[in-house]
């Protein structure tokens, strides 16, 4: 497990922070967007001087192993780490916080702190790493509850069995990313999964929101990656799927609880496919004059059978962004174009799926000592987040949303929220900039993950940020795409999911939360009420 600290009011570990030469790189990148300049910094929010909602509980002696109302503990937990939650941590006070986090280290204990809570009538919260985007942990609106627990499940964690002829491994829920790999890895094997979230993410996480990893073109989404699963229901009953390859027999269970985000029960275990680790890699980095001839490319690499690990394309402005923040400058859209095996050689697929580029104007940009558009691209990846934090901290709102379309949406569907978000952007901060990069690709579609940045000032944060954010997705909704690829429905994305989702099936669900969790305890409010 990893013996880092977990900043209660930003991303990630206090440890990997933004270095001094990092913070100077994200604010100079950034101030090319405004004219050179950037406002003055705020204070930036210190947990020991928050308030936080009282607490309404009192934890029972038999569970006091596993159950803390630490002031620290409790403010780590009231929000994930979604712009609009970091902005609440600024702007909201008392912050509403859960009135007890509970750290169960085995299915037995994790019984018996939902078995009091379901006595108690308090609303319980599962926490894995905490990286949701989406508003998936946020204790509100619970006034009908006697309190709230958040579950935090990462003393559940390790692998209980790795099947290495079946190429699948057992772990528990509460395991992170680093943590299953570095277990894999004297066996030779990988997940390969590696979303932004990797070092901060839990497998039973990634399970419930049916999270996508960086290599996801080639090995899909977490819930294609499931073999089987243990959930445990709030009344203690422990449901385990049985371990095949495939399966016709009515609905599939597990589909059930992938996506869940908690409102069914508490993943305990997974049973995932894993990958040889690969031995043959090559990835080029490919610049067009346009975004739209990028995609173009993209579509025919997948539709003529091959399969990169990685096809991941950034906009003009996406890739100008990406080399400013190493310093350096850029022209044209990139693609990002991979392959790799365990066993098998790839350059032919490379050089097949580089014929197909070069048709549409594509050209192989050569590495170089000073740096490559690829590199800067990876080493910018996982810092983003915390140079969001930072900006901040200058009144910037600056955040994501993701969507998917098919192929025949395309380019229209990339203009068409561009330019809502842009003008959204224009109306609330008077000016900004919207971005644009795909991440994961299929036969019949893509997913686009836009960026927008725009200025705001303190005390203004969430309002602004969600006028920009409900611009955008009514612009997704309205041209046919998801309102979330990988990231969740969550609390944030219901106005808009309800559209997506079919009235019988929202109904269905609502029967199966009656039957599994009929107190409704169980992240309540995350689902719908008709």
């Amino acid at each position: 497990m990893n013996a880092k600290t977990r900043n209660p009011v930003g991303w990630g570990y206090l440890e990997d922070g933004l270095t001094a030469d990092e913070r100077k790189a994200a604010l100079s990148a950034m101030s090319l967007f405004f004219d050179g300049k950037l406002p003055e910094p705020s204070a930036a929010p210190q947990a020991d001087a928050m308030t936080l909602s009282p607490a309404r509980t009192d934890i029972p002696p038999q569970l006091r192993d596993w159950l803390s109302s630490d002031h620290h503990e409790r403010l780590l937990h009231a929000v994930g780490r979604s712009y609009r939650d970091l902005a609440r941590l600024r702007e909201v006070s008392p912050l509403p916080a859960p009135d007890v986090v509970a750290y169960p280290d085995s299915e037995e204990s994790l019984a018996r702190i939902l078995a009091w809570a379901d006595r108690e009538r308090l609303a319980v919260i599962p926490f894995g790493g905490g990286s949701s985007v989406v508003g998936g942990v946020t204790p509100d609106d619970l006034d009908d509850f006697n309190g709230c627990v958040s579950v935090d499940l990462q003393r559940l964690q390790g692998i209980t069995e790795v099947d290495e002829r079946s190429r699948v491994v057992a772990v528990r829920g509460g395991t992170l990313g680093p943590d299953l790999d570095a277990a894999l890895k004297p066996h030779g094997l990988t997940m390969r999964y590696f979303p932004q979230s990797y070092f901060h993410s839990t497998v039973g996480g990634w399970i419930a929101t049916r999270g996508a990893g960086h290599f996801s073109t080639l090995y899909a989404k977490i819930e294609d990656q499931v073999q089987a699963m243990r959930v445990m229901l709030l009344d203690g009953r422990m449901v385990e799927t049985r371990p095949l390859p495939a399966s016709s027999v009515g609905v599939d269970p597990n589909r059930l609880w992938c996506g869940s985000e908690g409102f069914l029960g508490i993943i305990t275990e997974a049973r995932l496919r894993i990958q040889p680790r690969p031995q043959h890699r090559d990835t080029r980095g490919i610049i067009f004059a346009t975004f739209e001839d990028a995609l173009e490319a993209a579509r025919e690499v997948l539709q003529s059978g091959l399969y990169p690990a990685q096809l991941r394309l950034l906009d003009p402005a996406e890739h100008f962004q990406s080399r400013a923040m190493s310093g350096r400058s850029a022209e044209g859209a990139l693609m990002i174009l991979g392959f790799e095996s365990g066993h098998l050689p790839v350059e032919h697929a490379m050089q097949h799926a580089l014929n197909i580029v070069r048709t549409h104007g594509g050209k192989e940009e050569p590495p170089s000592s000073a740096g490559d558009s690829v590199s800067d691209w990876r080493q910018a990846f996982f810092r983003q987040p915390y140079v969001r934090d930072l900006l901040m901290d200058y009144g910037m709102i600056l955040d994501t949303f993701e969507t998917a379309v098919p192929w025949s949406r395309l380019p229209a569907f990339y203009h068409e929220v561009q330019q809502a978000t842009q003008t959204a952007l224009n109306r609330v901060c008077g000016q900004g900039a919207v971005m644009c990069r795909t991440t994961h690709a299929y036969t019949d579609g893509i997913c686009l993950y836009f960026s927008f940045y725009g200025r705001s000032r303190p005390g203004a944060l969430g309002e602004h940020w969600l006028e920009i954010k409900a611009a955008a997705a009514e612009a997704v909704m309205a041209g046919g795409g998801t309102i979330s690829h990988h990231h969740a429905m969550g609390r944030d994305h219901k106005p808009w999911a309800k559209e997506e989702i079919p009235a019988p099936f929202r109904a269905a669900v609502r029967a199966a939360k009656t039957s599994l969790d009929p107190n409704g305890i169980m992240n309540p409010g995350l689902w719908f009420d008709d």
